[in-house]
């Protein structure tokens, strides 16, 4: 299959950079930055400085606490650290790129969380463990040793584990002397780079929807950042509008493009999380001028049909839990003209079920008896009509299984009639799973140990993404499951974490990533 990225700009696998770093010789630049689905461990990118290609990357088993360069040769430091108020686990980490040769130290009791070479000879490591204390719990102890050596080049690990023994003299820190203290310095310095390579970068945060037009545009809605953009086929910005400037107001990342392709809506919440609300915006995608606005008194997530009919639900998106009854949902036309109301009772994450392609508004439903919190509800499979609410059928086809959260379906029709494709999550993993509609029956399933982040259709055929650490795009013939293609989300050494999917009206498939970039896949 074959990929490409929107946007193609420089960085592209480093998602969101914590601190950066650049070798002695200017040869090159080291990255650490988030983990994007690989179970919270740590990540160090390293790319030439040359190119700007990526040369390697570090996964480690904890989050990167600190990174820096040695003075004189081309030898990487990291420390790692994970814990909590009772216990604490690190590592030392010595990377040579040129070589690719790693070194890896076991710090058992603390994390390893600033590194400094005072000198060629010296590395100074500074470890954190926790004071357990339980009447002032979450108080921890520096501590810091120097390690020495005439020659840091191939050190083994057991010679650096022996220079870097456990010390007993406390340490104060000076983090304003550390590398790359804030988010904003390592950011400045990869776009300076990239303008010194004639080319661009920004950090983008992970799409949470993406929709392919029928004339190959592509619009992202992202949580931070920008409100929504737009794209040309050949990968160009057409548009962007920027993020709500109000502190508490912020992108809901749901999306509903008109049938007609000449305008789309999309939520902004609005408040604080006791208190959300809804500013229901449409604008045109010609060029994303504003074109109408709807305000709703609680958040908002948003179902709807082929034909454009779309209902903004009371999604119950609060903290802490509700202790008022769910407003009306509000169905309304493409131009935003209130049709009516529906009662389709509490909501909570767990109901989250948006379906592609239907031409029914179809939700989840809880059921069971009063006073039992949203999450803990029986979930139906429920059809809205002008008759009300059709129980169709329940979520769970195995009690055994435990399905008890929604996820992304599609809505097909093909030679077994019509079925609904959906993702949803049990105690012993997640599943993907075609029941025939409206009854319910199982046509096929698939479990995965991960979740599935988007699922759509295309000419008889279905696709779907899983989350980390798999991150695989998966190709299913729709009548009988069976799996046509499987692999990871991969573009040159990085496999990349998707988040939402969307099938063009071609079958080319666009992926959103965690690390902020869209995928285009095309068999």
């Amino acid at each position: 299959m074959r990929m490409r990225l929107i946007p193609d700009d420089p960085f592209p696998e480093i998602g969101h950079p914590f601190t950066t770093d650049v070798s002695a010789d200017g040869r090159w630049i080291a990255v650490s930055c988030h983990a994007n689905g690989r179970d919270g461990r740590g990540r160090v990118a390293v790319y030439r400085t040359s190119d700007l290609a990526l040369w390697d990357q570090l996964v480690l088993g904890r989050a990167v606490e600190t990174l820096t360069f040695h003075p004189v040769l081309s030898l990487l430091a990291v420390g790692t650290g994970e814990g909590d108020e009772f216990e604490a686990q690190g590592g030392l980490h010595l990377y040579e790129p040129e070589t690719r040769r790693r070194v890896d130290v076991e710090v058992a009791g603390a994390e390893v969380v600033a590194l400094s070479w005072r000198d060629a000879r010296r590395l100074e490591v500074t470890f954190s463990a926790p004071i357990v204390d339980y009447e002032d719990l979450g108080n921890v102890a520096y501590t810091r040793a120097v390690a020495e050596r005439d020659d840091w080049s191939r050190v083994t690990a057991d010679v650096l584990a022996a220079r870097t023994a456990w010390p007993q003299a406390p340490a104060q820190v000076d983090w304003t002397a550390a590398k790359g203290p804030g988010v904003d310095a390592p950011q400045r310095y990869l776009a300076a780079v990239a303008a010194e390579h004639g080319t661009s970068w920004s950090r983008r945060s992970g799409p949470a929807a993406v929709e392919a037009l029928s004339d190959g545009r592509v619009l992202v809605a992202r949580p931070t950042g920008t409100l929504l953009e737009c794209w040309a086929q050949d990968g160009t910005l057409l548009w962007s509008l920027p993020e709500p400037e109000d502190t508490f107001e912020r992108s809901g990342c749901r999306l509903h493009v008109t049938p007609d392709e000449e305008s789309v809506w999309i939520t902004v919440l609005v408040g604080t999380s006791d208190n959300r609300r809804t500013r229901l915006c449409r604008f045109a995608l010609a060029d994303g001028a504003p074109l109408a606005e709807l305000a709703l008194d609680f958040p908002v997530v948003i179902a709807a049909r082929t034909d454009g009919a779309w209902v903004a639900r009371d999604s119950r998106d609060l903290f802490p839990w509700a202790h008022w009854p769910p407003v009306p949902s509000v169905v309304l036309t493409p131009t935003g003209r209130q049709l009516g109301t529906l009662e389709l009772g509490e909501c909570h994450t767990s109901f989250d079920l948006p379906v592609r392609r239907s031409p029914h508004l179809l939700f989840l439903y809880g059921d069971g008896p009063a006073g039992v919190q949203p999450p803990l509800l029986e979930k139906w499979v429920v059809r809205a009509g002008p008759e009300g609410i059709e129980r169709l059928f329940p979520l769970s086809w195995d009690d055994s299984l435990g399905v008890h959260h929604g996820g992304p379906a599609v809505y097909v029709d093909d030679a077994l009639g019509a079925g609904l494709v959906h993702g949803c999550t049990g105690r012993d993993g997640s599943y993907l799973v075609r029941r025939s509609y409206p009854d319910g029956a199982v046509v096929w399933a698939h479990r995965f140990d991960t979740g599935i982040t988007g699922v759509d259709a295309h000419d008889g055929l279905v696709h779907a993404v899983t989350a980390g650490p798999a991150c695989e795009l998966l190709t299913l013939r729709g009548t009988d499951g069976a799996v046509l293609r499987r692999q990871p989300l991969a573009l040159g050494a990085h496999v990349y974490t998707p988040t939402c999917l969307s099938a063009g009206p071609d079958g080319e498939l666009l992926i959103g990533t965690a690390e902020g970039r869209i995928v285009r896949a095309r068999a």
